[in-house]
């Protein structure tokens, strides 16, 4: 439960602290465009990583990010929330694969040693 609420407060602060940053000089495009999805991903990946793959922690990303989308863009941008739900998905997914392959291979070696 530690590892879900530290992964869910650092997407947070990517949400809601870093659009606060953002001003009519900067790229305007880039929060919901290229810099939430990374977090999405990163997010997602390390958590899959740490704890088996879930439903529910790619939702919880994606539910955090709705209020969001109300405060900070516009209303009418809802195609990103389905956006960021499938990178979280696959990220999450991905990093599973990749924990249980190492798994695998920490069992082949302790049957080898």
């Amino acid at each position: 439960m530690r590892e879900l609420i530290t992964y869910l407060i650092l997407a947070l602060v990517g949400f809601y602290v870093f659009p606060m940053f953002r001003s009519a000089e900067t790229v305007a495009w880039l929060f919901p465009a290229i810099v939430n999805p990374i977090i999405c991903f990163v997010c997602s990946y390390s958590y899959g990583v740490v704890r088996p793959y879930g439903w529910w922690f790619p939702l919880a990303i994606t539910v955090l990010f709705v209020p969001a989308l109300f405060i900070y863009y516009q209303p009418s941008d809802w195609y990103y929330v389905v956006g960021y739900a499938g990178v979280s998905f696959i990220a999450s997914a991905i990093g599973w694969y990749i924990a249980k392959k190492r798994e695998e291979e920490r069992k082949k070696r302790r049957g080898q040693a």
